[in-house]
């Protein structure tokens, strides 16, 4: 069985939809990173075709993507981890956008 670009880029394409799907679908931070990481993951797929076309330039992208993916997954580690210390909690409905101040949820029990 030979295996040519259209499917490549096909599978390439589900791989990214379902990192889409579960980004948006995701309940904590980690599940987020994870579905980062399967986006980054089709976009390397993406670039095998491009070795056959032009290696060159080809592994020139394939060296910022690295870069950038490596980049990107300490910065939202480093980010989960001051959440965590924070809040104790990873949760995606947690996270407060604009800078708004961190006011701690009282207990109904005393």
């Amino acid at each position: 069985m030979e295996i040519n670009a259209a499917m490549v880029y096909g599978f390439a394409s589900i791989l990214l939809m379902i990192g889409y799907y579960s980004a948006l679908r995701a309940n904590d931070l980690i599940r987020v990173l994870i579905s980062l990481e399967l986006m980054f993951n089709a976009i390397f797929l993406a670039l095998i075709p491009l070795f056959a076309v032009n290696s060159i330039v080809a592994f020139g992208i394939l060296i910022v993507t690295i870069l950038t993916s490596s980049t990107e997954f300490m910065t939202l580690i480093t980010a989960i981890m001051a959440l965590d210390r924070v809040r104790k909690s990873v949760r995606v409905e947690e996270i407060k956008a604009g800078g708004e101040a961190y006011v701690e949820a009282k207990s109904g029990s005393t």
